[in-house]
């Protein structure tokens, strides 16, 4: 998968991913020379011993970006936190330092971030690591499941169900009493950015006695491919376009009007599924939308004829068409 890093280069959908062989493994099948196999010895236990808030990012994209144009991008959609410094890591990788813990836990909170609509995946920082020993493997982010029976849309069922859609579960967004709002189940979860995304779940409720599906939606989810399911790719340059997200059953006629074919009719299918705004994005969408209809407003009363005190004309913009004698 393009733009995963080296340690997962050579993935394919459906096969075992490659691993590549590591620099200890290389040196240990050489004959070296005796400068070469003096050891250094470097004691920087008591190095800078402050605290350092720091987070490493990788933008998972087949276009490189220039640490600068990172910087530009993340650092107002960050909040433009004083003391925020960035720091090149590599192709597509960099570290941010932050001035404060809070500043810090309240950019890790608020992911996933993109850079140019590209997932930029976020992972914990300490400064002894190698760059090639971070795994930006994972993605942290907000699912819902959608038209589940009221019974379910509690903290006790929804913890269950959220475990069955990822391993690693943060928290159920519940109130006090441990109930659901907004007629769907939200869980914070990590999901694999190696593992297609999941498109459904299926329940098999006792008490309704019937396996149902359900559909799953991502908040705030960045480009991916609508053709295997995975981020980091456009389906345009996608290794393996023929996977297993195309129709089920080809022999099944296209229910679309027009020359698509199947595999175009299954990538339109799953275009239709995952995405989600996030919820701070709903409601400045709600506030634009109710500052248009109040300018709206404003105008109709402004264009509103007024009627003189006798009734019997108008003034404003009207104008009588009639006959005139």
């Amino acid at each position: 998968m393009a733009g995963l890093g080296s340690d997962q280069r050579g993935h394919r959908a459906g096969k075992e991913p490659v691993m590549e062989e590591t620099i200890d493994e290389k040196i240990g099948r050489l004959k070296l020379t005796e400068s070469e196999s003096k050891k250094q010895v470097i004691d920087n236990r008591e190095e800078d011993a402050s605290p350092s808030w720091s987070l490493a990012g990788k933008v998972l994209s087949r276009k490189v970006f220039h640490i600068n144009a990172i910087s530009e991008i993340l650092r107002p959609a960050l909040g433009n936190p004083k003391g925020l410094l960035f720091r090149d890591g590599g192709p597509n990788m960099f570290v941010a330092k932050f001035a404060t813990e809070r500043d810090r836990e309240r950019v890790w909170e608020r992911s996933p971030w993109t850079v140019s609509k590209q997932a930029c995946i976020l992972e914990n920082f300490v400064d002894c690591q190698r760059p090639a020993e971070i795994r930006f493997d994972k993605l942290l982010i907000w699912v819902r499941v959608l038209n589940l029976p009221f019974n379910l849309l509690n903290s006790t069922w929804g913890d269950r169900i959220a475990k069955e859609i990822s391993d690693d579960v943060v928290r159920v967004d519940v109130n006090k009493q441990g109930l659901t709002s907004g007629g769907f189940l939200r869980a914070r979860v990590w999901i694999k950015v190696d593992v297609p995304l999941r498109r459904c779940i299926a329940i098999d409720s006792s008490r309704r006695e019937s396996c149902d599906w359900y559909e799953l939606e991502y908040e705030g989810l960045p480009y991916f491919c609508f053709s295997c399911g995975l981020i980091g790719h456009a389906d345009i340059f996608c290794p393996n376009p023929e996977s297993a997200n195309m129709l089920a059953n080809d022999n099944v006629p296209s229910t679309s009007k027009g020359a698509m074919s199947l595999e175009e009719e299954a990538r339109a299918a799953n275009a239709e599924f995952w995405q989600v705004p996030s919820r701070q994005e709903e409601v400045e969408v709600e506030a634009d939308e109710v500052a248009a209809d109040r300018r709206m407003s404003e105008a109709e009363e402004e264009d509103e004829p007024t009627t003189t005190d006798d009734g019997d004309h108008t003034t404003g913009d009207s104008t009588d068409f009639g006959d005139r004698t």
